[in-house]
């Protein structure tokens, strides 16, 4: 229960967020042109931001152990693969198969990392997760550029998708906090904060957009929105979970596996796809619908593992 209650703590903020964003366009504080500028912000300054901020706080000299971030990486890699190769070729059209290969394998590990583990193993140990986050958060944002460039210039050279890629705002500020960080450079307090609170709007803002454009009751690809999000909540955990406790990842390593594979689908992945001519509609709804049955999904793999004796 306990499991099921933390939840509803992660989700209902942000499904009261999106339901904010929905009153912005019903009252017209804010309609889908204005969002659309928002969008561009997120995606050219707000996430960058968070992803430097990010990368620059973690401390890389922690991990120690490395086995449970391979089995994620190497698990992340499998999935992107599976969106360039199998999903671009079979979901159509193109900008919906760049939205929906986005979606199987960007989770919001970020938001939920913290809030489950902590639920579980209490305040304070939860650096496990912190460490899956800093090799998978930049997996993400990398992979995800690669992807959507792929699918929107699919017949340009290597040349000109690798420059493409190389000039992306948040690619270029993984590179900078990985300077950065590893060259020992210390920012002053005042430009860290700065930094921090730009970083902050990252999520807020994208909900309440995802809220003012969303039409759940508009969509003409509801077979890809029902397959997606089984396969966000369901298969995937079901395949790389029950891989990873065969291999003998117990406790916190499995928890931080968990949610990497079980968490709804990035809310950052709908500035992304906005951003980059990939299918707007269809990834924010594949956020608010991933986010909101992730609630009995989560509950339901903590329960499993936990009786198990496994986490």
């Amino acid at each position: 229960m306990n499991s099921f209650i933390m939840a509803v703590q992660v989700v209902l903020p942000m499904t009261m967020m999106v339901g904010v964003g929905v009153l912005f366009r019903i009252f017209k504080v804010a309609d889908g042109p204005t969002m659309k500028k928002v969008d561009n912000m997120i995606f050219k300054v707000f996430m960058p931001m968070l992803s430097f901020y990010n990368i620059y706080k973690t401390d890389f000299t922690q991990l120690k152990t490395i086995g449970y971030i391979l089995y994620g990486a190497a698990g992340l890699l499998i999935l992107f693969f599976l969106a360039m190769f199998l999903v671009l070729k079979l979901v159509k059209p193109v900008p919906t198969a760049a939205s929906f290969g986005q979606a199987i394998f960007r989770s919001n590990y970020l938001i939920f990392g913290a809030a489950v583990a902590e639920s579980i193993y209490g305040e304070g140990n939860i650096g496990f997760v912190t460490l899956l986050g800093a090799v998978a958060v930049p997996m993400y944002n990398a992979l995800s550029v690669i992807l959507l460039e792929k699918a929107r210039n699919g017949n340009a050279s290597t040349k000109k998708l690798l420059l493409a890629i190389a000039k992306n705002p948040t690619v270029v500020a993984t590179a900078a906090g990985l300077l950065v960080n590893f060259s020992g450079i210390v920012l002053p307090d005042l430009v860290l904060g700065i930094a921090k609170d730009l970083a902050g709007l990252t999520t807020p803002l994208s909900f309440l957009s995802i809220g003012v454009t969303l039409s759940l009751g508009a969509v003409g690809k509801k077979g890809y929105l029902i397959s997606s999000t089984v396969l966000r909540l369901l298969v995937i955990p079901a395949v790389f979970v029950t891989g990873a406790a065969i291999l003998g990842f117990r406790g916190q390593e499995l928890c931080a596996l968990l949610i990497l594979f079980a968490a709804p689908t990035a809310v950052s992945s709908y500035p992304t796809a906005v951003a980059m001519g990939a299918d707007g509609d269809f990834a924010a709804q594949m956020v608010a619908y991933t986010t909101v049955f992730c609630l009995p999904t989560i509950f339901v793999w903590t329960l499993i593992l936990n009786s198990l004796g496994l986490m």
